[in-house]
């Protein structure tokens, strides 16, 4: 959570929670002296007419007559913090709690924050777990200081145990004082696209937003460009991804003229050396809220998003399948949603790793980072924090990784940038690399064969019918479809089923009319495999078809 909003949250602790206590004992202050409460009631008076200098004066005389007396000591935190005074509001509670526990106990959660605020998240889960035990606290309030506790706790193991991080500012060639959101890597890793918005407001408080991108040259970061388009210039247009042939592209459009809502995702494909003009995806993609930041799967069935929804007044991640020549209603990714805000979706080319920022899963504060794994089945793993420093207590928004897995690029407002949010590149700690994936190879997920045979499953044509069809769209490329087993029984035998597991796709391909000569077969067997063969759960993923696509 950045900065202003944890103060926000903590003063409104103090204004819901705090203060009814202190009406209460209106008649009955937590102290002897008489003096004390003098002083007190002339320095909540002072407080309460914003004469802070005043109130310090009054707060000070009154601990002077009483250095225990928690009601002051309570005021003087929350006078503090409206100074912005953190160090001096974290002695203040403390010395309140060590003075009388139970006088206030909600405190214990404005002090948690503050606690957390400067990463002293072992004293925050200690003075949570010590509240949610307290006795005769009421469950609304015990409710949500659990709900703290579990984010507490989970930060604490997460500085305590950091990744590997060492990022590298892009620098001025692609970073400006604006914002920059990194969008995508090109699969051979030679240029990289991102959205830039600009530092500088119009009259009715919009941003100019565009897409750039910077070529990289010996491991270096040319100067940045805009897309060369000869329509909607003057539009606001970002969150590009391009398909690895780079002959389309799907952007979020705002405000175009023929949008179903603020935000829609459309498509442009490339042909005769320009753009042509946008395609919205229509009424099944957009909706008359907001779709943003797509982005199109290496093997282009697959489309991923952000949708809002004004009923719970966030966003959730989506995907859609491209079947029989359409988009089909969009599924949300269930595990990957929450209560808040999950945007800037990244599948990586292995077809199986999903990356995303969410600030509604527990993290560090502000919107982390995340990844999911896509099951045999389809379903997703629950998401996974990629952790501390890559995640800090600003926002992390969008994060892709390069082909190979190796190098991860991620969009924060962190300190230390040339302004707003910049663009980082990092090299990927092994823990968090997705499979390694050659820049133009994808995984055939629901291709299916019957128990050691390379007879295909009915459950596979759904699969083959979309890359047929992705093949007759795309005439000018041929395929390489290779087959690999898991490491059960013979070798040469595994080696014999996987090229007869590749023919019979190559088989089935034919059979819906795409020409022979367009696509080659190899068998692997069992010495390529994704994962090691010691579960069933992973032989499951090395039982697999492959597709390569050659130019």
């Amino acid at each position: 959570m950045m900065k202003n909003s944890l103060k926000s949250l903590i003063l409104l602790v103090l204004a819901v929670f705090l203060m009814a206590p202190v009406a209460s004992y209106a008649q009955n202050y937590h102290t002897k002296s008489k003096k004390a409460v003098k002083y007190y009631k002339s320095a909540k008076k002072q407080f309460d007419k914003k004469k802070y200098p005043k109130t310090l004066k009054y707060l000070d005389k009154a601990l002077d007559a009483d250095g225990k007396f928690a009601d002051a000591l309570l005021l003087k935190a929350e006078l503090s913090l409206t100074l912005n005074n953190d160090n001096q509001a974290i002695e203040s509670y403390e010395k309140m709690f060590a003075a009388d526990s139970m006088a206030f106990p909600r405190a214990a959660m404005a002090l948690a924050n503050l606690y957390m605020e400067k990463y002293r998240f072992g004293d925050a889960v200690n003075i949570l777990s010590w509240y949610v035990k307290a006795p005769d606290q009421k469950e609304k309030y015990v409710k949500p200081a659990k709900e703290m506790l579990e984010v507490a706790a989970f930060r604490k193991e997460t500085y305590e145990n950091p990744v590997k991080y060492e990022p590298v500012n892009l620098g001025s060639n692609v970073n400006t004082t604006g914002d920059e959101y990194i969008n995508q890597i090109l699969p051979d890793g030679s240029r990289i696209y991102f959205t830039r918005r600009s530092d500088v407001a119009d009259k009715y408080g919009a941003r100019d937003e565009f897409i750039f991108s910077s070529a990289i040259i010996d491991g270096e970061y040319m100067p940045a460009i805009p897309l060369n388009i000869d329509w909607n210039n003057n539009k606001r247009m970002g969150a590009v991804s391009i398909t690895p042939n780079q002959n389309r592209m799907y952007f979020v459009g705002i405000d175009f003229i023929d949008s179903h809502g603020r935000g829609d995702i459309y498509s442009s494909d490339f042909v005769n050396k320009e753009w042509t003009k946008p395609v919205n995806l229509g009424n099944i993609i957009n909706t008359s809220t907001m779709e943003s930041q797509p982005y199109i799967s290496a093997d282009c069935k697959e489309l991923y998003f952000a949708r809002y929804s004004r009923t719970y007044e966030s966003t959730d991640l989506y995907v859609s399948e491209f079947y029989q020549g359409r988009w089909t209603n969009p599924k949300p990714i269930v595990p990957a949603n929450s209560k808040g805000n999950e945007m800037s979706p990244f599948i990586h080319p292995d077809g199986n790793t999903l990356y995303f920022a969410s600030d509604g899963l527990i993290g560090m504060g502000g919107f982390d980072i995340f990844m999911c794994k896509k099951l045999p089945r389809g379903e997703w793993s629950a998401p996974k924090n990629l952790g501390y420093p890559i995640n800090s207590e600003k926002n992390e928004i969008s994060f892709v990784v390069s082909s190979d897995g190796k190098k991860g690029y991620i969009s924060s407002d962190r300190d230390g940038g040339i302004g707003g949010y910049d663009i980082y590149v990092f090299e990927l700690d092994a823990v968090d690399a997705p499979e390694q994936v050659d820049m133009t190879r994808f995984v055939m997920r629901n291709i299916n064969f019957e128990f050691d045979s390379a007879i295909l499953k009915e459950t596979s044509f759904n699969e083959i019918d979309s890359l047929a069809v992705f093949m007759t769209e795309n005439l000018g490329i041929s395929i390489e479809i290779s087959g690999y087993t898991d490491d059960s029984g013979d070798a040469a035998h595994n080696y014999t089923l996987s090229l007869d597991r590749a023919n019979s796709v190559k088989e089935a391909l034919v059979e819906r009319g795409i020409a022979d000569d367009r696509m080659s077969v190899v068998g692997y067997g069992e010495s390529r495999p994704l994962v090691p063969n010691d579960s069933e759960k992973n032989k499951a993923l090395n039982r697999r078809v492959e597709v390569r696509v050659m130019n």
